[in-house]
Order: structure tokens, then sequence, then C-alpha cells
């Protein structure tokens, strides 16, 4: 937002801005009722100092990326991912918030939390070390017997 004695015209309604307050965007001056999303019609200046153009609209984020963004699948539920939810990814794969949690015992991962990556499974701290202990004692039972 800038404030300013200078005149400036309105990217939008072609009009001069004798408000107090005016909005730079796209390196051009709007009244604050002027620059809006193209299709939710909110404010873009009271939505935050981030805004869209795509195929000549002027968007909102969450219409961006409603219109524009990546959708995935869930790799825990498979369900719909909408571009819009946050998620968490471990490497390739995408998770809902509610999803992302041990693989064997369902705990819900806060932040900070450790996590490991086994077999394309996620699991705790308590977990990942169960499955490598129980792993590695399985190896080398099968390779006493193989001889």
């Amino acid at each position: 937002m800038i404030s300013t004695n200078k005149s400036y015209i309105c990217a939008n309604c072609n009009q001069i801005i004798n408000d107090r307050y005016m909005l730079q965007a796209l390196d051009k001056m709007w009244h604050e009722d002027c620059l809006k999303c193209a299709c939710c019609d909110c404010r873009l200046g009271e939505s935050g100092s981030t805004l869209y153009l795509k195929a000549n609209l002027i968007l909102c984020k969450r219409d961006y990326l409603r219109l524009f963004g990546m959708t995935g699948h869930c790799a825990s539920c498979q369900r719909l991912i909408p571009a819009f939810d946050l998620v968490m990814r471990c490497g390739e794969l995408v998770y809902h918030l509610n999803c992302f949690s041990c693989y064997e015992c369902q705990q819900k991962f806060c932040v900070g939390d450790r996590y490991f990556l086994y077999n394309n499974q996620i699991l705790c701290e308590d977990d990942h070390e169960r499955t490598r202990k129980a792993s590695l004692s399985s190896s080398t039972d099968s390779s006493l017997f193989s001889k």
C-alpha cells in the first residue's frame, strides 16, 4: 500500500486515484477496491502481499491453486488431495496432514519428530528400529541355513 500526494490513474477503472492509499501491482496503480480476484472477488490488498496472474486473470492464492495447481493422491489413504490443501512430503510421496503417521502404530507426527521411510512406508523411530533389527535377524538366520 502506498500513501502519496501525486495523482495516479487506476489500472482497473481508469479513474484518478484520490484516495489516501492505493495499491501497486503488476507495475500499475490500483484503488484498494479495484484490485480483486477474478474468481472470488476478494480484495487482494486485504488477503496479503501475493497475487497470481495466469491466463490474463488476476487471482488470489486459493483460486490460483484451485484452478491451476496440481492435485495428487495421498500415499496413505489414496484419496485425492486438492491443490490448495497443506500436505506432508516424504521423498516423492505426498500425504494429507492427517494421514502422515507411522505405518505400524499409526502415531501422528508432530513438528520435529523423527520418522523414517522404509520400503515406501513411514515409520516412527521405535518401529523403524524394530523393523531394522527384525530384518537383520532374518537375514542372519537365512544365511545360516543357506550353507
